[in-house]
């Protein structure tokens, strides 16, 4: 049985100004999280050929089993930076992945990380893992495009009926521009957990909200693929049977390593998470919300 396993787009990410790409997407930067914490994990994505040795060689280094479906492109999105702001473009789109491309060992896991990154994830592979810990991440829900490829915010039209299929949906506050309201809406159907950069993540959950503050990084060198690495130990502190409070706090904790270098290079293992967590206190500020922010914050 694996420990987790992880299923969404692997992604080539393309830099303005940069010559080389990166292998991202967040199933495959949250199955290498949940990989340097010593846990068995696998992947089952779709790749096309021209990044499938890249990831299985970073699979095979991370100990991660890949399953990699045939596709005859890799979803690709391109980053271009403007005024400190991010605008993305899809240039490529792997088709969809469905429960028929599960393999039964892939079916036994004690939790599993559904990452959606380009509206990727069929509604059939839901049932699949309904008897263990569900982790939703949503940002692909949230994305639309234009002709030309040019990603925009969507309105999430069939938001209650995916959110009533998983145990607990991550969105950060850049996929929903600050607008908490969105996040406590979908929270009237199941827990949803906004992350809020170093400051940590809110959890919402039974018209209540609760901030569990984050960790000091050492150092911020890139911020990509802190919030996959995020949903990778939320999953596995649901699985190990923690509530979904010190789960966030786990997941924060993963995620606060995750900044410190590019790519997977500073994800830590799970001696390394522990060690920060008992040297660091996690704020937490709670409220009975009725639409309300939090006592001593400000909503975003």
């Amino acid at each position: 049985m694996f420990d987790l396993v992880t299923i969404g787009h692997t992604a080539r990410d393309e830099f303005e100004g940069e010559p080389e790409w990166r292998i991202g997407g967040t199933a495959t930067y949250a199955a290498a999280a949940a990989a340097c914490l010593g846990d068995r994990v696998a992947l089952l994505t779709r790749v096309g050929p021209n990044e499938r040795e890249r990831l299985a060689a970073r699979c095979r280094e991370l100990g991660i089993e890949l399953h990699a479906l045939e596709s005859a492109v890799t979803t690709t999105f391109s980053f271009r930076y403007v005024d400190g702001r991010r605008h993305l473009r899809l240039k490529a789109r792997a088709k969809g992945i469905g429960a028929e491309a599960i393999p039964p060992p892939l079916r036994e896991t004690r939790a599993v990380v559904l990452a959606s990154i380009a509206h990727e994830i069929e509604p059939s592979v839901f049932p699949v893992y309904s008897g263990v810990p569900r982790v939703l991440a949503a940002q692909g829900y949230l994305r639309s495009w234009d002709a030309d490829g040019t990603i925009r915010r969507r309105e999430w039209d069939d938001a209650q009926r995916v959110l009533g299929r998983v145990s607990v949906t991550v969105v950060s506050e850049e996929d929903i521009e600050g607008d908490l309201d969105l996040a406590r809406g979908w929270a009237r159907t199941a827990p949803v957990i906004v992350t809020i950069a170093e400051r940590g993540a809110i959890v919402l959950r039974g018209g209540r909200e609760v901030e569990v503050g984050g960790f000091p990084a050492n150092e911020v060198i890139d911020q990509t693929g802190a919030g996959d690495a995020f949903c990778a130990g939320l999953a596995l502190g649901l699985a190990d049977g923690d509530d979904l409070e010190a789960a966030t706090r786990f997941a924060n904790a993963v995620a606060s390593f995750a900044v410190e270098g590019v790519g997977t290079a500073a994800l830590a293992s799970r001696e390394q998470v522990q060690a920060r967590m008992s040297g660091h206190s996690s704020s937490k500020t709670s409220s009975a919300s009725s639409g309300g922010a939090p006592p001593g914050r400000t909503t975003p």
